[in-house]
């Protein structure tokens, strides 16, 4: 789902006018992205925080090459926020530092955007993981600071859904999600696997079946290498959610929504403006070009409403590690 899995550094148009002071907290990878939307959405990536001096000063230049970017860098979060003083801060670290990185930075009074999952750690029990996550909500309730999960598939699916609406207002029964990337040398492991990709599948039922929860009576699991093949069903739905990697000569990334039997397939490409964007088309001729998920979700919170705001972020990290648990004892027998 991420832009970074597509081929699409541009030249991008020049600052817009000022706006809030964002750092992102792990810029080098899906990181940069985020400050580029940041940037083009009119506020200010005032610093970056790296694991060391070497990895910082390298993600800061890539960012000068992206859009110029000219602010501070930092291998020390609570130093970030003393010197810096950032109104927003954008976790992008490595899932493990999630929990630290989001608490820190509420507790310095800032509001936090965080990148899927909202914590988590294979070291720590799935109890353990779920009181991380209500203190980071309870934190961010106490200090009234904005507090988000970052899932474009959110987005993504509330697009392809309004897209169908448009010719068929008939409610959701159905609904296939899939979502696949590249392995990158990782072994075959459906259930990390699925922690890497099933928020946003969990995202997206969300965004479609709102407040429903799944008959885990009607729950059924299949796993095969990489892949998770989830099946069960939600507020009146047949659901069906397929996460996986893919090997070279394959495919790289599959990002599939489909509704009623409408299958939208999500493209990735440059716009004529230079800035990347998401194309939607379906089995059924629809074909049209969106802004990228990822640079509407940022909007969306800098306007003060976050697609997957608290309640959701803590509803989708339940659901992911319920989820989580079945691939595990199927792909252990």
């Amino acid at each position: 789902m991420s832009p970074s899995n597509d081929t699409h550094e541009t030249t991008f148009p020049p600052r817009r006018a000022v706006g809030p002071a964002v750092a992102v907290l792990g810029a080098g990878g899906i990181g940069r992205h985020h400050a580029n939307w940041w940037r083009v959405e009119g506020a200010r990536v005032t610093a970056i925080l790296g694991r060391t001096p070497e990895t910082v000063r390298a993600s800061a230049e890539k960012l000068r090459a992206l859009f110029g970017f000219d602010g501070a860098v930092f291998t020390d979060l609570p130093t970030l926020l003393r010197e810096a003083r950032p109104e927003i801060v954008d976790v992008c670290s490595p899932a493990a530092r999630h929990f630290e990185h989001a608490r820190t930075a509420l507790t310095g009074g800032c509001h936090v955007l965080c990148e899927k999952p909202l914590v988590y750690d294979a070291g720590l029990a799935d109890e353990r993981l779920l009181a991380q996550g209500e203190e980071l909500v309870a934190l961010a309730r106490a200090g009234a600071r904005r507090f988000g999960l970052c899932s474009q598939f959110s987005v993504a699916a509330r697009t392809c859904a309004d897209l169908l609406r448009a010719r068929d207002p008939a409610p959701v029964t159905a609904l296939r999600l899939e979502l696949r990337s590249p392995a990158r040398g990782r072994p075959p492991d459906p259930a990390q696997a699925w922690i890497d990709l099933g928020p946003h599948l969990v995202a997206a039922l969300q965004t479609l079946l709102p407040g429903a929860s799944p008959d885990w009576e009607t729950l059924r699991v299949a796993c095969a290498g990489y892949e998770a093949d989830l099946s069960f069903r939600a507020g009146g739905a047949s659901v069906r959610l397929t996460t996986g990697f893919t090997l070279a000569g394959e495919t790289a990334n599959i990002r599939r929504i489909g509704i009623n039997g409408s299958a939208f397939d999500l493209i990735g490409e440059n716009g004529p403006d230079g800035l990347f964007r998401m194309r939607y088309r379906s089995d059924n001729g629809i074909d049209e070009a969106r802004p990228d998920p990822m640079r509407l979700l940022i909007r969306e919170f800098l306007q003060d409403r976050p697609p997957l705001g608290p309640d959701a972020a803590l509803a989708n990290q339940r659901l992911l590690l319920r989820l989580r648990a079945a691939i595990a004892s199927v792909s252990n027998q």
